[in-house]
C-alpha cells in the first residue's frame, strides 16, 4: 500500500492504493490542492492516512513503528464565535459600532476588572488596547443616548407601544470604608450594612427586555425612587396607555398619587399585615379554601388577595425553620442578637420564651398575596395576579446582572466611572437577554452557547516551512448557534 501522487494542469492530487494484478486500485481519494501550502496539507493528511489503512487489521502484538509527522505550531488564535454571535446581536440591537462592542462582548464572556478585560480582548480576541484608551472612552457614554437606543429595540417588539412594564431595585456595595457624595451607608438588600452602596432602578418590559436604568444615592429609601424613575421615562418615551407593575417595596400613598395624577396604571404588592383592622377582618373571613381571590375596594383602589397551597406551604416551612433555630438558641441560652417577631419579651430587653400568640396570628397569613390596583373592573382579576406575578422578570434580569455579568466587585471610585460601569453592564444585558430568547429556539442555553462559541477560533498552523490559515471545526449545536444568528 503506497501513495499516489497525481498531477495536472492546475492541481496535485493525492490517493492511496495498492497493485493488484499490475493495476492500482484505489483505497481512498485524500483529495486535490492547488496552492503551495494546501498541497504541503494534503501530503501530510495523505501519510496519516496511509499508516491507518496500514494498521487497521493489524493486531497490536507489539508496538508499532509510527510515521515521524512533524509538530503543527499553531499561532495567532484568535476567539471569533463571540463577534458572530454577542456582536451580530449588539449591531441588530442598534448600539453604535464604537469600542463599547468589544467591551460588551468581553463583558458577556469574560466578565471580570477592566485591567483583566483588556488583557483578555489582546490575548483571546485580538484587539490590544491600552488602559488610558479604555478609561477615556468610558468617561463618553451616554445614558440618554443608549437608553434611547434600548427602548427604540424594545419598542419594536410591541407593535401598539410598551403597554406594561416592570420596576425593582437593587443595591450595589463597595468594598471600601470610604464614602462620598453617592456611595452611602443605608439598607443594603445583600446585608451588608456596613458597607457603602449605591441603588440601581431597573425597567423591564413583558418579555424581560431591559430598556432603561436609573442610579441613586446608597442611603435612598427605595420607595423614594419609584416616582422619579417613572416620571423620567414619561416624559423620556412615548407610551400608550401604561402600567406599571411593581412590589410591595414601592407602595406608598405619595407613589400611588403621583401615579394616578398622571393618569397612569398601576398594580403594586400589598403589605397584608399593615392593613386597617376593618379591612383585615374581611380579608381573614373569606373562604380561600373554597375561592382562591378576594376583592373588595378601598379609597379607589382594587384591593385584591390571592391564596396559594404551595406558597401556604412555603410560609409553614420558613417559619417553623424560623423557630427551630430559635429554640435551639433558647435552650443553650446563647445571646440572640437579631430580634425576631416571634421572641417573648420581658421588658424591652429580657426574652422570656416564644410567643405563641404571634405564631397563631402569623398562620392565618400562610399563602395570602395581597395586590392594589386602579386598573379598570373589566381587567379580570386572574389577569392581574398573573401580571404581577411577571415581576420575576426584572429580578431574572438583576440576577443575570450580578451573577452572569458580576456588575460587582466595582472597580472604580469616582461617581462618573461608576455610572459608565453600569451603563456597560446595561448595554451588555439587554444583548444578553436578546441572544438569550434567540437561542430558546434551538434548546440552548445562554451558559451553554458562551462555552461553546469560546472554542469558535482561527489563526495560523505552522507545519515545517509551511504556514496554513485554521479554523476550529465545530460540533452540530455549535454550528446551529451560528447559523441562528448569521441569519439576522
Amino acid at each position: 500500500m503506497f501513495i499516489r501522487k497525481i498531477k495536472s494542469r492546475n492541481s496535485i492530487c493525492f490517493q492511496i492504493g495498492e497493485k493488484r494484478a499490475g493495476r492500482f486500485v484505489v483505497i481512498d481519494h485524500v483529495g486535490c490542492a492547488t496552492t503551495p501550502p494546501k498541497i504541503e496539507a494534503l501530503r501530510l493528511k495523505a501519510l496519516q492516512r496511509l499508516q491507518e489503512e496500514q494498521h487497521r487489521y493489524q493486531l497490536n502484538l507489539f508496538p508499532s513503528a509510527s510515521l515521524n509527522f512533524p509538530t503543527a505550531k499553531v499561532s495567532d488564535w484568535q476567539i471569533t464565535g463571540y463577534h458572530q454571535v454577542f456582536g451580530n446581536v449588539y449591531d441588530r440591537i442598534g448600539f453604535p459600532p464604537t469600542l463599547l462592542r468589544d467591551l460588551v462582548i468581553a463583558r458577556i464572556a469574560h466578565p471580570k476588572s477592566k485591567a483583566a478585560t483588556i488583557r483578555y480582548l489582546e490575548n483571546y480576541l485580538g484587539i490590544p488596547l491600552k488602559k488610558d484608551t479604555v478609561y477615556r472612552f468610558l468617561d463618553t457614554l451616554n445614558k440618554r443616548s443608549l437608553t434611547q437606543v434600548a427602548y427604540d429595540f424594545v419598542r419594536r417588539h410591541h407593535p401598539h407601544g410598551i403597554s406594561i412594564c416592570f420596576y425593582d431595585v437593587t443595591t450595589l456595595y463597595f468594598e471600601t470604608p470610604r464614602e462620598d457624595e453617592f456611595k452611602q451607608k443605608g439598607f443594603s438588600k445583600d446585608h451588608r450594612t456596613d458597607m457603602p452602596q449605591i441603588l440601581i432602578g431597573l425597567f423591564v418590559d413583558s418579555h424581560g427586555y431591559p430598556f432603561d436604568l436609573d442610579w441613586f444615592e446608597g442611603k435612598t429609601f427605595e420607595e423614594h425612587t419609584f416616582s422619579q424613575a417613572v416620571n423620567s421615562i414619561q416624559n423620556r418615551y412615548s407610551f400608550p396607555q401604561l402600567t406599571v407593575v411593581a412590589d410591595a417595596g414601592m407602595l406608598s400613598q405619595n407613589n400611588l398619587t403621583y401615579l394616578e395624577e398622571n393618569n397612569i396604571y398601576y398594580i403594586v404588592g400589598a403589605r397584608l399585615k399593615n392593613l386597617s383592622p376593618f379591612l383585615t377582618q374581611r380579608m381573614l373571613s373569606h373562604p380561600f379554601q373554597r375561592q382562591e381571590e378576594f376583592q373588595t375596594f378601598c379609597n379607589r383602589q382594587r384591593f385584591i388577595v390571592d391564596y396559594s397551597q404551595s406558597r401556604a406551604k412555603q410560609d409553614r416551612k420558613n417559619r417553623e425553620r424560623m423557630l427551630i433555630k430559635l429554640e435551639k438558641k433558647l435552650k443553650a441560652h446563647q445571646t440572640i442578637i437579631k430580634k425576631s417577631k416571634y421572641l417573648k419579651l420581658e421588658g424591652k430587653q429580657k426574652v422570656v420564651g416564644i410567643d405563641e400568640d404571634q405564631i397563631i396570628y402569623d398562620q392565618k397569613f400562610d399563602g395570602l398575596k395581597g395586590y392594589y390596583t386602579n386598573l379598570e373592573d373589566k381587567i379580570a382579576v386572574t389577569q392581574i395576579i398573573d401580571q404581577y406575578h411577571q415581576l420575576w422578570r426584572v429580578e431574572k434580569a438583576f440576577r443575570m446582572s450580578k451573577h452572569d455579568l458580576q456588575e460587582r466587585p466595582i472597580y472604580h471610585s469616582q461617581p462618573a466611572r461608576i455610572k459608565a460601569h453600569l451603563l456597560l453592564c446595561f448595554v451588555s444585558l439587554l444583548v444578553m437577554k436578546e441572544t438569550e430568547i434567540q437561542l430558546q429556539k434551538i434548546n440552548c442555553t445562554i451558559e451553554k452557547a458562551i462555552e461553546l462559541l469560546g472554542k469558535v477560533g482561527q489563526g495560523k498552523v505552522r507545519v515545517n516551512n509551511v504556514t496554513l490559515a485554521a479554523e476550529s471545526e465545530v460540533d452540530e449545536l455549535t454550528q446551529s448557534i451560528l447559523d441562528l444568528f448569521a441569519g439576522h
